[in-house]
């Protein structure tokens, strides 16, 4: 019966030991990923702007040229992070 009862015992903290590990590994990924998604999203929103701008005749070549400017420093910026966080 003694027996039963530390097998138990051993089984409850491996799932403790689990759940901590499986946390750590979450919130490491979380950290790696949270950055690179608000660049994306960045660039995303600068795309749509940059397109919705040279719709209009007037500011489309101002616009083409800024929007290139913003999306090339941005993704620039995504790649030097990517880089220097492995």
């Amino acid at each position: 019966m003694a027996w039963q009862s530390s097998a138990i015992a051993a089984a409850e903290l491996r799932v403790v030991q689990s759940r901590r590990d499986l946390c750590g590994d979450l919130r490491r990924l979380q950290s790696r990923l949270s950055p690179a998604l608000a660049w994306a999203a960045a660039a995303g929103v600068a795309a749509l702007v940059a397109f919705s701008l040279t719709r209009r005749r007037r500011w489309g070549a101002l616009a083409g040229m800024v929007a290139t400017a913003l999306i090339r420093h941005a993704v620039q910026r995504l790649i030097a992070r990517a880089n220097s966080s492995m």
